[in-house]
């Protein structure tokens, strides 16, 4: 359904002859039950024939983290669609660490991969759309184009991704920074910025491409007490958005990393692992299907060194009450009295340990994001787009850190018998593997 209320260049052809018309659009997207207005809408684009042996994926979107915030504790998880509101003050006080990340795009642009499916050869021809951005919507007051385009290139039966380009036109775009109590929205997609339309097979159908503005994306337990609300506020994580190279939007560190980390010195929201020693980007080590509750927390010294937060227990709980790690040493080796293999199934899961809209991978999608972006080892994972690190794991029952510096072990969703599958990286090799739930491991977030 579209409706015509707002600044958009509209494209009309006449005899041959491109003539663009002002008028003014509100387009609703029934997929998302998103109705919002934007400034940003077609402005120009390429006709080109899609090749009947590719399909490109459709609905996609592209996130910016740009936010200012001074006061957003107590935090309220979101009931009604992100607004640009920077007046949000929950309480009347000022917070100790003032959130402020300019989210932009350069001229130079960023990469994005589009999924695709493929029956065979062939060359996808260039294509190239430009949409403009109100000056309302960016930082500095001035309107900006953005261009979606890729280069002609060739695939294969075997060829998974395209790649594209989402760049400014005669200067950076910065977006606005959002509150992060108005700017999340519902529908934690945070404010729609502009839509480019593309073509996606060889029908001549199209679909749209989303650039929305987020103003970082809080953590399950941000501003929330951990278990037996003894200890405030230990969970004040904030998250930017990085899209993968299998085309997906993941979280761009591993839940409870420094750089995430409010109250970390080293806090820095756009941050990633410089290295896969790098332990600021190491984060927490969960047992597999509990609540981020405060057991998983890691306080990092160095590459190989670190402190769990709190102490452990020998006593197997449904219902943990405490933040306390819970050790086993007889078979199944799970935390639980009683075996569940669907806690962390969807981001709707009772102990879905990610943040809203967001859940634990498959071993599936890990692997999908492997063969994408040609991991083979730890030092290619860091150097891929989600910057994987190596933090280790917490022993299920001797509650230590071995492996930390050395190898990378991610949970996933999937349950393997009495046991629950990860997905490692190693020195010299990617592995998948089974282990034990009351194993503590790092876990890496995909939107769903």
């Amino acid at each position: 359904m579209i409706y015509m209320p707002n600044n958009i260049h509209h494209i009309a052809q006449v005899a041959g002859t491109v003539y663009k018309v002002l008028v003014f659009a509100c387009v609703v997207f029934p997929q998302f039950a998103v109705a919002q207005l934007f400034g940003g809408g077609i402005k120009t684009k390429k006709v080109i024939t899609i090749p009947a042996t590719i399909t490109l994926a459709q609905d996609q979107m592209y996130f910016i983290a740009s936010v200012y915030d001074q006061n957003y504790l107590p935090y309220t998880a979101p009931t009604a669609l992100a607004t640009t509101d920077t007046n949000v003050n929950p309480d009347g006080t000022t917070e100790a660490v003032t959130v402020n990340v300019q989210g932009s795009i350069t001229t130079s642009g960023v990469t994005v991969q589009i999924p695709a499916t493929t029956t065979g050869s062939g060359t996808l021809p260039a294509y190239s759309t430009t949409v403009n951005i109100p000056a309302e919507l960016t930082q500095d007051g001035i309107s900006r184009d953005l261009t979606l385009s890729w280069a002609s290139q060739s695939f294969t039966s075997s060829t998974k991704n395209i790649t594209a380009t989402i760049a400014a036109v005669g200067g950076t775009l910065n977006a606005k920074k959002l509150d992060i109590n108005a700017g999340m929205g519902n529908d934690y997609l945070g404010y729609l910025l502009g839509v480019f339309t593309y073509p996606y097979n060889n029908t001549g159908s199209t679909s749209t491409y989303q650039v929305r503005d987020m103003p970082g994306i809080p953590d399950k337990m941000f501003g929330k007490y951990d278990n037996g609300n003894t200890y405030s506020y230990e969970h004040n994580f904030l998250y930017g958005p990085v899209k993968g190279e299998d085309g997906n939007t993941w979280l761009n560190n591993n839940l409870g990393a420094d750089y995430s980390n409010l109250s970390s010195s080293s806090f820095s929201l756009l941050q990633q692992a410089t290295s896969y020693s790098d332990y600021h980007a190491y984060g927490s080590l969960i047992q597999w299907g509990r609540k981020p509750d405060g057991h998983e927390l890691i306080t990092w010294t160095s590459s190989t060194a670190g402190t769990p937060k709190y102490s452990t227990t020998s006593t197997n709980s449904n219902e943990p009450t405490s933040a306390l790690f819970i050790i086993e040493n007889k078979s199944p080796l799970d935390w639980r009295v009683s075996q569940n293999g669907t806690l962390w199934d969807t981001e709707a899961s009772a102990n879905n340990p990610c943040p809203s809209g967001f859940r634990v991978p498959t071993l599936d999608e890990q692997t999908a994001l492997v063969t994408a972006a040609s991991i083979t080892n730890r030092t290619s994972a860091a150097s891929s787009k989600l910057k994987f690190s190596s933090g280790g794991y917490r022993h299920y029952y001797l509650a230590d850190l071995p492996q930390s510096g050395n190898s990378g072990i991610y949970w996933s969703s999937t349950v393997s018998g009495t046991d629950a599958s990860y997905r490692g990286f190693g020195a010299s090799t990617t592995v998948t593997g089974n282990v034990s739930r009351a194993f503590g491991q790092t876990v890496r977030c995909l939107k769903d």
